[in-house]
């Protein structure tokens, strides 16, 4: 699997982040349900960690973005009123 660098992805308005966290979210889930037939349950600790490193960077992830959503709101009401 060959992933693009980040600077060579263009932005896109036919997704929103929302949608393609949860998609994101079900794809990981059925990767460990994958991974708990091969491997069995519980899962051995190196990939579960990894899955469990995956959600969270996930999480991080919707933190920062909405952080930046967040911030972007009040320059945009601050800019308003100055108006």
């Amino acid at each position: 699997m060959k992933f693009k660098k980040y600077q060579d992805i263009m932005p896109s308005n036919r997704t929103n982040f929302t949608m393609v966290y949860n998609y994101a979210a079900r794809t990981l889930t059925q990767i460990e349900t994958i991974l708990k037939q091969a491997y069995g349950n519980p899962l051995p600790d190196r990939p579960k960690r990894r899955l469990e490193r995956m959600r969270h960077k996930m999480e991080q992830m919707v933190a920062r973005y909405k952080q930046c959503e967040a911030d972007l709101k009040k320059e945009y009401i601050e800019k308003k009123k100055r108006i």
